[in-house]
Order: structure tokens, then C-alpha cells, then sequence
């Protein structure tokens, strides 16, 4: 059984990523330590940046593995995203990820790390991360749902329909992050499993006909057809090219599922857009429903086989 997010928890602070602004960082941790959290920093996350890596490869897989390894460490929350979590895998003995008992919170660019731990039956939170919780504070309703979610307790979250979503309703595990990520994982170790499950995407910044590359590859690839359930999130300052595309992203993806039958939900308030980022319990089974114009998902670590409340 996974760690549970208790009173006094230590957590571990990590940057598999991007750097993080010192005083962005200490704010972050000074919110944490306000709930009565223990707060370990991990050697590197704020001594030697590289380019546009927190640190090294090296230093920066050295700090995960501690973590993941450090018997008094509860939870392992990542400061950003940015780029280097691939990097970060390669340099890092993958069957910690695989064996670990601590759930590791971030989004963006740690799909990459969550996608390792998921695929080995493990549970990792894709959510709000050091970064936001220095700019929201801990009172924001997505920091307090994922808190939540690491309490061991069910989340329902509900959210507009947007065009493209379709009615539906399923119980499945729920796996994916942000699509970029996720399509640069394919034919890796990291490339997730996705059959049978509930895939949720977003991204941020892509030109549109990128957004229609990668998910022609989902689809050419039986990806799409073989999923339970699709939710989108936010598609966050799309591009287009010098000829227009001719579509928006929820268009591209809606066109490219029109053929199944699984539920989806366009619109899911998760992803870049810095209002909110609702967390996702990747790796745990949830229920996703779509009724009109509006969606609904519900997580935790164990939801009951007849679910009436939340607790």
C-alpha cells in the first residue's frame, strides 16, 4: 500500500525538471510547513542549475533515487515542470518507480515519471505543483483536492461540457498527463498502457496541426480505439501556421474518436491554464461520466464497488 498524506508527513522536495525562482521555491515550502508538514529538500533542487535543468542529469536522478529510497519520507512533491524528466529517467534505476510505496505529485513534464510508476501498478498524482501552491496558496480548491486525494480520500470533480464531449459512463483506471509527453514516450519504457482505461491528455502552447500529428498517432496506432473513456483538458494557447489549420484542438481530437463509442469529456479543468489545476489519481480506478453538458469525475486511492458518498 501506497503513503497516505498525514499530519507531520515528511515530504520530499524534488526537481526532476526545469529550475525553479529561489523565492517561488520558498514560498511554496512555506505554505506546505504552514499545514504542519515536514519538508525535506533534496540536495540539488536549488544549488547548481544547468541550462534549463534544475541541475545536471546525474544530480537530479541522485535526488529522486534518495527520495524514492529515504525510509522517512511520506510523499515526493516535484517544484515544476519545464523539460528534463526523460533525461532524469535514463539516469535513474527505474525499479524504485516500479516498487514505490510514496505517491509523486506534478504534471507536464513529470507524466514522464508518473507514466514508469502507473505502468507498475502504482499510483501517482498528477496535480499542482510547488510553483502553483507559492502562487494559489493551499486554500486554492485544486491544492485542496489534491491534499485530498493524498488523505486517501475520494474526489468528485465536476466541470462543463465542452463541444466534442460525448454522453457516457465508465469505471476504469484513468492514466496519461500531458499529451506531448505522452506521445514522446511511445515504443520507451516509459510509453503507457493504456487498453482498457480512461486516457486524459492536455498541452500547452503546440502549433494545431502538432496537436493533430500526435493524435493521428494515437490513432494509427490502435491507441484511441482501444480506450474506455477519453477527457481533455486544457489546450492552453494553441497555435496556428502561416496557412490556418482550420480546427481548434478539442475539434482535432473530437474528430479523431468520432468513430468509437467511449464517454468523453472536453474541458476538464486540468493542465497549464493558471486559473486552476485539478488534480488526476493516475494509476487508480475512477468513474467518468458525461450527461449533457456536463462532466464528471470521481477518484480516490480506493473507491467502494457502490459508490453513494464521498468521504
Amino acid at each position: 500500500m501506497q503513503k497516505r498524506l498525514k499530519k507531520g508527513a515528511r515530504i520530499a522536495i524534488v526537481a526532476p525538471s526545469g529550475k525553479i525562482d529561489d523565492k517561488i521555491l520558498a514560498k511554496g515550502i512555506e505554505e506546505l510547513m504552514s499545514a504542519g508538514y515536514d519538508i525535506r529538500i533534496m540536495p540539488h533542487v536549488d544549488k547548481t542549475p544547468c541550462s534549463v535543468f534544475s541541475a545536471n542529469d546525474h544530480d537530479r536522478a541522485a535526488d529522486l533515487q534518495e527520495a524514492l529510497l529515504a525510509d522517512d519520507i511520506d510523499i515526493i512533491w516535484c517544484t515544476r515542470g519545464g523539460y528534463g524528466a526523460v533525461r532524469t529517467l535514463q539516469q535513474t534505476n527505474l525499479d524504485l518507480l516500479r516498487k514505490t510505496d510514496k505517491i509523486i505529485v506534478g504534471f507536464s513534464d513529470i507524466t514522464a515519471i508518473h507514466s514508469v510508476a502507473v505502468n507498475a501498478g502504482r499510483k501517482s498524482l498528477l496535480g499542482p505543483m510547488l510553483k502553483h501552491i507559492a502562487t494559489h496558496g493551499l486554500q486554492a480548491q485544486d491544492v485542496q483536492n489534491t491534499i485530498a486525494l493524498l488523505q486517501g480520500k475520494n474526489v468528485n470533480i465536476q466541470c462543463q461540457a465542452l463541444n466534442g464531449s460525448r454522453e457516457g459512463h465508465v469505471r476504469a483506471k484513468i492514466v496519461g498527463g500531458n499529451l506531448s509527453i505522452v506521445y514522446s514516450l511511445r515504443a520507451t519504457p516509459a510509453d503507457i498502457k493504456t487498453k482498457g482505461r480512461i486516457l486524459f491528455i492536455e498541452d500547452l502552447m503546440e502549433y494545431r496541426y502538432h496537436i493533430d500529428r500526435m493524435i493521428q498517432n494515437l490513432k494509427f496506432s490502435g491507441v484511441l480505439e482501444g480506450l474506455a473513456g477519453l477527457i481533455v483538458g486544457q489546450m492552453t494557447n494553441m497555435h496556428d501556421g502561416a496557412t490556418p489549420f482550420g480546427k481548434d484542438a478539442y475539434q482535432i481530437i473530437a474528430d479523431a474518436v468520432a468513430d468509437y463509442n467511449y464517454p468523453v469529456l472536453m474541458g476538464f479543468p486540468s493542465g497549464h491554464d493558471d486559473s486552476q489545476n485539478q488534480p488526476i489519481l493516475l494509476g487508480a480506478e475512477a468513474i467518468l461520466d458525461v450527461h449533457g453538458n456536463t462532466g464528471s469525475l470521481t477518484m480516490g486511492m480506493r473507491l467502494p464497488k457502490q459508490l453513494t458518498e464521498l468521504n
